[in-house]
């Protein structure tokens, strides 16, 4: 009896340490060509954003239709920011012109636009502490 009241409270205490997860659903809209795939790249932190290789997680999506919804399942709750870019030649990179302007389609969460420089983390955060739904708008 002590053994099954003692592997009760260790499985308690295992079980609310663990942390709570959530989804978060990004559909994205201003989809003009239905080829290549959609690049979605999450960040959780502020430091790294919207630095190259440096995201925490990376989604590709086939893009079949001018909106694509994605579910991105199981997340720690917490601050996350996305930078998304609609890879239409399939090459695997953001295709930039010789300014660094990005010559295919792209957007990030909160649906901020660039003005003279790059998003910040603070530009683009999303606050996930339950399941969450977003629309980026892609900006040509």
């Amino acid at each position: 009896m002590k053994l099954l009241i003692l592997l009760c409270l260790i499985s308690f205490s295992v079980y609310s340490q663990r942390p709570e997860l959530i989804d978060l659903k990004v559909t994205i809209t201003n989809i003009n060509d239905i080829k290549g795939n959609m690049i979605i790249k999450l960040f959780n932190n502020p430091d790294s954003f919207p630095r190259k290789g440096k995201p925490y997680k990376v989604y590709s999506e086939k893009v079949t239709t001018n909106i694509v919804s994605v579910v991105l399942m199981d997340l720690r709750k917490g601050e996350y920011a996305i930078s998304i870019y609609h890879d239409e030649n399939a090459d695997d990179e953001c295709n930039m012109n010789f300014l660094g302007i990005p010559t295919e389609s792209f957007g990030f969460s909160r649906n901020f636009r660039p003005k003279l420089s790059g998003p910040t983390f603070e530009d683009c955060y999303i606050d996930a502490n339950q399941d969450v739904s977003i629309n980026i708008e892609l900006i040509d």
